[in-house]
């Protein structure tokens, strides 16, 4: 028998300091974990490393421990949070975890028994980001991108050269206008001819063809930041370097979003600065004021309190409506809203976070990280500002502060003329957005132990995570075959799909639709068929990314007639979001030229590398705002991270399939007889090996029953290969009786002409 310890930290899961105690189990209670990461059952799920559910006593300890949860009279231990754990066998370190409490076994009206459910790490990101939206990222970006003017100066240099340090970026996806290159403009000359040669102020580029898109590494750091995790290993990596998400929230040009809510104007209270002494309690750093309310009790929240009061005056503006906002950028949650309609006046909003719906959880005492935003519908407006902070004990105010808002010591005027981010965030879950990354580049991740006040959540393709397993305390494999029985053991065939296919979400897009009815097969989707010797046996197997994918046009200048083979190409590839019908529409009064466009279409979130293109040869693009302007460069928008060569593809690229590379204008070959990938696919770079593998004629699954000893199962890890015999293998699952160390093993046999035997 193995003698099972567990303790659970008795502090807040946040808090700086740990204190461990011992919980009292019950004598012969059987613990069981099952642990899988990659399940070739399933090809596409991220597995947390392992949980279970188990009852302990509920004897003096543990109703100390648990500070008597079963009555509500009692102001204790909080049921709805979790808290950190560890488990030990034999005293030697074993998992680390979260324990949640989830109920207790009343027996004669007393307490018998507490239910507790223990997770592995990667409960932390599930827990954490539910249901939310990307729109819910916004208030942990970095304040410089939070908002955006949208007018022809900025995305003119968003387009040309980026902003914020390329964070956001203007690529040439057009959502309307179809663009095209014709140096002879041929009739009908079309408003969305690119050629500059000529000084035509009605046809090229304008601003509001355009739409913003954010690096996706910037929307990683905010998830980061919100959720409080740190994310290592493959983001960090050039995959992922100029990777950007498209914002659009629906389809055509954001001029002509929804004219029932509209875009508004948005304007953060910045600049903040004050003549007087400050007081460290009402200290505004970097715009931002932090502050911690005390905890409170069930008979009301006196004592210290802290608030805000923001006041502008309006002074030109024509709106329609007003909002005054305190938001908290540690959540993203507004903390207090004020909203007006009418004529110019002075309006100002009161803020105090312990009295509005986000009061402090009784007990416990919550950190706020404060900011004020104001935000006008109908048109931009034009308003000074300043801002108050107080400290209170017992509601009397003790300290206050002003604040002038602006940089400047007397109120002074600004404009809420910019953008707010979450207005354009595609409409998507964050945790769907992690889950399509981790599907595209067949990522595996696991929480590093011990285990921070901010888990470090390493996330690896899953072929470096079993090549990682060198540096795994067993240096990579483990010798079980001493407590196995090799006698008695099942093998079955591998494969457990008759196919597996990888597929985008459905874009019915002009040039999609075309390469669809022209190749039979759509652009960027692959499937991975049984070898030819296979029956068909089970179903098919659907790894479904919820991203849309675009297919580019390189541009030729088809007003020039080609003298040698691509002489007539431009060094402009553009996106188009639209589909259906073409329509014409002549030159009027109110359009100087005619028009000659597709339907916009409202397309799931994109993803595309973008890339910085230089032009040469002088078939420059065309930008128009009242003059016209040859741009040089611009922002390309590539499903491949870089130029590549004619025969040298790309390092990385967003196509499943081997496919026609849209600059390059070519096909890469797919892999070389030896079956390793030579054009960077996702199928190929990050799928092929292990799918291939377990398709292998060869490929068995190999289910052993034995008894583990604690010194093996307190240093084994998933990636670890495990040697019974001549053979070595990959751990499938694992599932052990951690009380008596029996365990069933499903394991895949390695291959030598296939597999990296350690």
């Amino acid at each position: 028998m193995i003698d099972i310890q567990l303790y659970i930290d008795q502090n807040e899961f946040d808090s700086a300091t740990r204190s461990y105690s011992k919980v009292d189990l019950f004598k012969g209670e059987s613990i069981t974990l099952i642990s899988s990461i990659q399940n070739i059952k399933d090809f596409s799920k991220i597995f947390s490393d392992y949980s279970r559910t188990f009852k302990i006593p509920a004897n003096d300890t543990n109703n100390k421990l648990f500070k008597h949860f079963y009555n509500p009279d009692v102001v204790g231990f909080n049921g709805a949070t979790k808290k950190l754990a560890k488990i030990y066998m034999n005293y030697m370190p074993f998992r680390e975890g979260y324990i949640y409490l989830k109920s207790t076994e009343m027996k004669n009206n007393k307490a018998s028994s507490y239910t507790i459910i223990f997770y592995g790490g990667l409960i932390k990101l599930r827990e954490a980001m539910k249901e939310e939206k990307l729109t819910a990222l916004v208030a942990s970006l970095d304040s410089t991108i939070q908002n955006f003017v949208y007018d022809e100066a900025t995305v003119k240099t968003g387009f040309t050269t980026g902003l914020h340090s390329n964070a956001i970026i203007y690529p040439l996806i057009t959502s309307e206008k179809r663009l095209y290159y014709d140096s002879a403009s041929t009739s009908p000359n079309y408003d969305g001819n690119l050629y500059s040669g000529t000084t035509d102020t009605d046809r090229g580029l304008r601003y509001t063809d355009l739409k913003p898109a954010i690096k996706v590494t910037k929307v990683l750091e905010a998830i980061e930041s919100k959720y409080g995790i740190s994310f290592t290993g493959f983001f960090d990596t050039t995959p992922l370097t100029n990777l950007y998400l498209w914002l659009s929230r629906e389809g055509g040009e954001i001029i002509n979003y929804n004219p029932t809510d509209g875009i508004p104007n948005k304007k953060t209270i910045d600049e903040l600065t004050t003549t007087s002494p400050v007081d460290s309690e009402l200290t505004i750093v970097n715009d931002t004021w932090t502050i911690t309310q005390e905890a409170g009790s069930l008979v009301s929240f006196a004592g210290t309190r802290f608030e805000s009061e923001l006041s502008i005056t309006i002074t030109a503006g024509n709106y329609d409506k007003v909002f005054l906002r305190c938001i908290d950028t540690r959540t993203g949650d507004v903390v207090a809203e004020k909203s007006f309609s009418g004529d110019n006046e002075t309006i100002s909003l009161i803020a105090n976070p312990d009295f509005q719906h986000l009061k402090p959880k009784i007990g416990e005492a919550r950190t706020y990280t404060l900011k004020w935003e104001v935000e006008a519908f109908g048109s931009n407006i034009a308003f000074s500002s300043n801002l108050t902070l107080r400290k209170k004990i017992f509601n009397e105010t003790v300290k206050s502060q002003l604040y002038n808002a602006f940089s400047n010591s007397a109120f002074t005027s600004s404009t809420a003329n910019s953008q707010g981010l979450e207005n354009h965030f595609p409409d998507m879950k964050v945790v769907d957005f992690l889950s399509g990354l981790f599907k595209m580049f067949n990522l595996t991740a696991y929480v590093k132990e011990p285990l921070a006040s901010i888990p470090v959540i390493e996330v690896q393709t899953l072929d470096d995570y079993y090549a990682d397993a060198v540096n795994n305390q067993s240096k990579g494999t483990i010798d079980i075959v001493d407590f196995v029985d090799i006698e008695s053991h099942e093998i079955e065939v591998a494969r457990p799909f008759s196919s597996v296919s990888f597929e985008y979400e459905k874009t019915d897009t002009i040039l999609m639709t075309a390469h669809e009815a022209t190749h039979n097969k759509v652009f960027g989707n692959t499937i991975y068929n049984t070898p030819k010797d296979y029956d068909d046996l089970g179903v098919e197997y659907k790894v479904e990314l919820p991203f849309s994918h675009l297919k580019y046009e390189r541009l030729f200048d088809i007003g020039e007639t080609a003298t040698s083979e691509n002489s007539n190409l431009t060094y402009i590839q553009w996106g188009y979001a639209a589909g259906g019908e073409f329509t014409h529409e002549d030159a009027t009064t109110e359009k100087n030229v005619p028009t000659g466009n597709y339907r916009p279409k409202d397309i799931k979130p994109l993803l595309f590398y973008g890339i910085n293109q230089t032009i040469t040869g002088g078939k420059n693009i065309n930008w128009i705002s009242g003059t016209e302007d040859a741009l040089t460069t611009y922002w390309r928008p590539s499903n491949s991270n870089e130029e590549g060569t004619s025969t040298v593809p790309p390092t990385n690229n967003l196509n499943f399939d081997s496919e026609f590379d849209e600059w390059q204008l070519k096909v890469y070959k797919d892999t070389n007889s030896d079956l390793v990938a030579t054009d960077n696919s996702l199928f190929g770079k990050y799928y092929i090996n292990y799918i291939s593998g377990a398709y292998n004629k060869n490929k068995r699954m190999f289910k052993y029953k034995c008894f583990l000893p604690a010194k093996i199962l307190t240093r084994y890890k998933l990636n670890d290969q495990i040697k019974i015999q001549d053979r070595v293998f990959h751990i499938n699952s694992i599932k052990t009786n951690l009380n008596t160390g029996a365990t069933e093993l499903e394991l895949l046999n390695l291959i030598p002409e296939l597999d990296t035997i350690i």
